[in-house]
């Protein structure tokens, strides 16, 4: 079979307006570096991207090898998630990457995930053709173990007595990039045993990322650490001091296959200092964003826009939390 008769590759991202922009970077980034014979399927989570925002992404991506999908949880969907994260105190759309089983039309079978703070630097034809192995996702073992996280340490301060902890070890993955089998999370309820157990730990610092590792601790196989290179790479002195080996360690620093920017502030913020940060502009400056920087007027605009979605977030949390209590009365 010709590569241009094969299935096309699904990916999927998330974002509200205020990330539309590093959005429009990360998806860029994927189809530019995508084997020119293959289409994509982008599903975009939309948290709010308003009308001239999508307008632009679309303007920046190939419409006649990319389809554009943008989502939406339904009423239920939501209810049902609020129902089950009423402990929690974070929003709603922290747990949407959880949901594309549901949301995702059934005859995907499998699904890359990015977030949308990402730079993809490689073909994700490759990650695409990874194999699974019986596995619901495959993903990169978050880079900071041994360093700043000790999985077993970060989960006893939340779940003192959980069983689940021997069995995680010292593997914990980033959430930021997932290969997912869509069917195994379907058949499995896999998102409904993360969202209860994110409600029933609701002092989790990163829910979704948590919830997915305690859920899935022996059903995930690791991907080559470059699909994923977060900052914490670059706090170590050298490779001695790092988990990896000489050779992993300096293609891992120099060579990512993905960029993700964990840190703040982002490349798009006020003095950012991540090593990386001018492939973010390298990938901006093709898209309808072309030549934009952050200058006194950006980041003035930028601060109140954060200001204003605070605010929102404030308002929907209590808003969620009177809803989930007239809903369970």
């Amino acid at each position: 079979m010709s590569t241009s008769m094969q299935e096309p590759i699904v990916v999927a991202c998330a974002a509200d307006d205020f990330f539309a922009m590093p959005l429009a970077v990360t998806t860029f980034s994927a189809f530019k570096n995508l084997n020119p014979q293959r289409r994509m399927v982008l599903f975009i989570l939309d948290g709010g991207i308003s009308a001239v925002n999508q307008k632009k992404l679309l303007q920046t991506l190939d419409s006649s090898r990319i389809d554009v999908h943008w989502i939406k949880p339904t009423a239920d969907q939501i209810k049902a998630t609020l129902m089950k994260c009423k402990a929690s105190n974070h929003p709603i759309s922290t747990y949407y990457r959880l949901l594309l089983p549901a949301i995702v039309p059934p005859q995907y079978k499998k699904v890359i995930y990015l977030d949308s703070d990402t730079v993809v630097e490689q073909d994700l034809e490759q990650l695409w053709n990874q194999d699974l192995k019986g596995n619901a996702l495959l993903a990169v073992q978050d880079q900071a173990i041994g360093k700043d996280l000790d999985v077993v340490e970060h989960f006893e301060s939340i779940i003192p007595e959980s069983s689940e902890i021997e069995k995680i070890g010292h593997r914990y993955l980033n959430s930021g990039v997932l290969v997912m089998d869509l069917e195994k999370w379907r058949q499995n309820h896999v998102a409904d045993s993360a969202l209860k157990f994110i409600n029933d730990h609701p002092d989790l610092p990163y829910p979704d990322q948590d919830a997915i590792n305690m859920v899935l601790a022996d059903q995930w196989g690791e991907l080559d650490p470059k699909w994923n290179q977060i900052y914490a790479i670059y706090s170590y002195d050298s490779y001695q001091d790092s988990p990896y080996d000489k050779t992993t360690y300096l293609e891992l620093l120099q060579h990512p296959f993905i960029i993700h920017y964990t840190t703040r502030p982002k490349p798009w913020g006020k003095n950012c200092v991540h090593p990386r940060a001018d492939r973010f502009f390298h990938y901006l400056d093709q898209t309808a964003w072309k030549g934009w920087r952050n200058n006194a007027l950006n980041y003035t605009t930028t601060l109140v826009r954060r200001g204003v979605r605070r605010v929102k977030t404030s308002v929907f949390k209590q808003f969620s939390r009177l809803l989930s209590r007239e809903l369970t009365a």
